[in-house]
């Protein structure tokens, strides 16, 4: 009702403005529409968001068939798999959960990750890692093969407390044609935040072994392939909490090392 009597005093305002007008012939009339507070920006807000997640949603659902699509192909390792962490990256560059790309690998995966802690010579300590399908035949596998070589066996006792995870990764002594000493390599690593740097040789040369927090790994891989370094191995490992020496003898003994498959 209230509507209605300002809209009749309106029209009678109005005839009496062109009454007046009427001598000039000039007569402005402006005229803006009135919404119920809130109700539009409720709506509009509402429609951009449904809107934002359906794009996100097909954004989603794309990037996982392309998962299976490259899984397939590659496999499941993020380092080897090169399109796959490229697809990793993808979620990440359009603010996606990482979970559904997790959820996929496990939805595609049908190994599981069983852990064996291992009492070698001298009471070295082992933690191995295997994937399988299952675990009786891995668990069986693993004996058949400790028996074998000896002086190995099975610890009844979780022995992982005994060791932190760390990144690992492993580049050329070289960069650009020059081999950079220890002290060069370790002031490089300083500015990347590494924990700790050594020189290592092996059959194939000498190598430099940085370690740093597992979280860092990937950022810190990135950085040195963007200094033009020689990236050869990046990966998590164990590392003891509290390293002890072995005899040579010990030392041969234990290099025959756990079974690997």
């Amino acid at each position: 009702m209230l509507i209605f009597s300002l809209f009749v005093a309106a029209r009678r305002v109005i005839g009496q403005l062109i009454a007046i007008g009427g001598a000039s012939g000039r007569l402005a009339i402006h005229v803006s529409a009135v919404c119920p507070k809130g109700h539009s920006k409720w709506q509009n807000i509402k429609a951009t968001k449904g809107k934002n997640d359906m794009l996100k949603s097909r954004q989603t659902n794309y990037l996982v068939r392309k998962v299976k699509s490259v899984v397939k192909k590659g496999g499941f390792d993020l380092k080897l798999n090169k399109d796959l962490a490229a697809v990793q990256l993808e979620f990440k560059q359009q603010g996606l959960s990482l979970d559904a790309f997790n959820n996929a690998l496990k939805r595609l995966k049908p190994e599981q990750t069983i852990y064996y802690d291992i009492i070698g010579p001298a009471a070295s300590l082992f933690v191995v890692e295997t994937e399988t399908d299952s675990k009786n035949r891995m668990t069986n596998t693993i004996q058949k093969y400790l028996n074998k070589i000896g002086s190995f066996r099975i610890a009844q006792d979780s022995i992982k407390n005994r060791f932190e995870e760390k990144g690992v990764i492993t580049t050329d002594v070289k960069l650009k044609d020059k081999e950079l000493t220890l002290e060069q390599m370790e002031e490089i690593a300083i500015e990347l935040d590494c924990e700790e740097v050594t020189k290592v040789d092996d059959e194939e040369g000498a190598k430099f072994e940085l370690v740093c927090d597992p979280g860092s790994l990937s950022k810190l891989e990135s950085k040195l392939s963007s200094q033009w370094f020689t990236v050869e191995d990046a990966q998590i490992e164990l590392r003891a909490f509290h390293p002890i020496p072995l005899s040579e003898a010990d030392s041969r003994e234990v290099l025959r090392g756990p079974p690997r498959r």
